[in-house]
């Protein structure tokens, strides 16, 4: 008996260590919002990770969060995002405005919050900004933020704080130059044709290049770090922008793959973009690095239900590390998608898939077969994340129009060879019930004509027809729209 209390005991306190306390005021003159706190697993924001608590009338809040290592968690309010540092079985507490700009941090964390705040970390700087995002040179960009990398490198070393503070925080700010690059990349639209830079590709790629080869790229020292998350995750990505030129990028491919051009151009598009990032997550990175690389690929391929290569990876990745400090993680992660992937065809019963769809010419031709039922189409791909995030929003929508007359069918567009395969799985690990079709050339010429006329065609894109088989909209609301768009739904039953 003692021993089953001692064991109830332990395992209470390992619950409590794991988690982590956070609670404050906010000082508001508007209705109360709820706040956001999201615990990642590395550096992605996935809505999986997210928790939600509103103030009281009094603006004060509390939360206990999943928190199982010393960590940065994201704090989202009010359209911004804050940067927090969190350790197991610690508290903080803040105070702070709509504005999140008057910040004070209290708790056992407070402290380190504090001086993260102080450096500029909380709100994703490094001191303050010297340069013009969309005029200033890419170089001078890099200088100013090696300047500033001193500065805090300085600070920190008077910090007196714990070491577990001091390693993260000293790696975020040697990889912030990294990060903040790429930041700018994304925010500037770089490697678009809307570049908003006064600076062409090359100037960045220089720079680029000239911030990796400053830093480590395998340092276990610095895996808590968000910033070496950033420049880990976008490695793969960093390799293809290397290059200027076709000849280039054939020379790094075939460094990373040792193999010839003409085989990389053919695997890539059997197996997809993804075999790509992890093929180049193996080249760049090695021990203890390419072993979070790997678990951070299935991790976020699940949460952001990017599922190509998923299943071979998995493979791969337990067999060479079984005994991974990361294999829980991945498991509980993994458990749903393998779990879809055998399911029998009773449990896929409300999934149709449509015979011979890629031999549908046109939309009217589609949806003829509906006629007497409202129809509520949704236009999609496997490689869009946009669309993927609107399934978690899918069940509600069916729940709510169960038993009625409305049919809901997906509209698949995609761009790989022979794509029946990701198709299907993609479709059978979301539930998605319903009539499924896989777009072929002649239906996606038509609904490009239909969309071209009130605006190209993006993904997601949604439609509702009448039950007489009439188009109503191609713009209907998302699932995530809720209730307007239950509203159109009910205005045609």
């Amino acid at each position: 008996m003692r021993l089953f209390f001692l064991g109830a005991a332990l395992a209470a306190f390992t619950t409590a260590h794991a988690q982590m306390t956070v609670s404050g005021k906010i000082s508001s003159t508007q209705p109360a919002k709820a706040l956001v706190f999201n615990v990642p697993f590395d550096c992605w924001q996935n809505a999986a990770n997210s928790v939600e608590v509103v103030p009281d009338r009094k603006g004060k809040f509390s939360i206990r969060l999943p928190v199982e290592k010393p960590q940065i968690i994201f704090l989202i309010y009010a359209g911004k995002r804050l940067q927090l540092y969190a350790e197991p079985g610690k508290t903080l507490v803040m105070e702070t405005d709509d504005s999140l700009k008057t910040l004070k941090f209290g708790g056992s964390v407070g402290k380190e919050n504090q001086f993260r705040r102080q450096l500029g970390l909380t709100t994703y700087n490094l001191g303050e900004q010297t340069w013009n995002d969309t005029l200033s040179a890419p170089e001078q960009i890099l200088t100013d933020l090696g300047q500033a990398r001193q500065s805090a490198l300085l600070l920190l070393k008077t910090s007196r704080l714990s070491a577990s503070f001091v390693r993260m925080t000293k790696a975020d700010i040697q990889y912030y130059a990294v990060s903040k690059l790429w930041d700018l990349v994304w925010k500037n639209g770089v490697w678009t044709s809307d570049n908003k830079s006064k600076y062409g590709q090359n100037e960045w790629r220089r720079t680029l290049k000239a911030a990796h080869e400053a830093v480590a790229l395998s340092n276990a020292n610095a895996l808590d770090s968000y910033h070496y998350q950033i420049m880990v995750s976008y490695y793969p990505r960093y390799l293809q922008h290397l290059a200027s030129n076709k000849d280039e990028f054939t020379r790094i491919a075939e460094a990373v793959f040792k193999k010839s051009f003409v085989e990389i151009n053919q695997l890539v598009r059997q197996k997809g973009e993804r075999y790509w990032e992890y093929t180049a997550l193996q080249y760049g990175f090695k021990g203890r690095v390419l072993e979070y690389a790997m678990a951070s690929f299935l991790i976020n391929g699940i949460d952001q239900g990017n599922l190509e290569y998923q299943q071979e990876a998995y493979q791969d990745f337990a067999e060479r590390f079984p005994e991974s400090p990361y294999m829980p993680d991945v498991r509980k992660k993994m458990k749903p998608f393998l779990a879809s992937l055998v399911k029998t065809e009773a449990e896929l019963a409300d999934i149709r898939f449509v015979p011979n769809s890629p031999d549908i010419p046109t939309l009217d031709s589609l949806v003829s077969g509906y006629k007497g039922r409202v129809v509520f189409i949704d236009i999609w791909g496997t490689w869009c994340g946009p669309c993927r995030q609107e399934f978690s929003f899918n069940q509600a929508l069916k729940d709510r129009f169960k038993g009625k007359s409305v049919e809901f069918a997906y509209i698949a567009v995609e761009h790989r060879p022979n794509p029946e395969k990701s198709w299907r799985e993609m479709i059978a690990f979301y539930q998605l019930a319903g009539s499924h079709i896989l777009a072929g050339k002649a239906l996606v010429e038509d609904l490009r004509k239909i969309y071209v006329q009130q605006g190209n065609l993006t993904f997601p894109s949604y439609i509702l027809v009448d039950k007489s088989g009439k188009i109503v909209t191609i713009h209907a609301k998302r699932p995530s729209d809720r209730e307007a768009l239950y509203k159109q739904i009910e205005q045609l039953l």
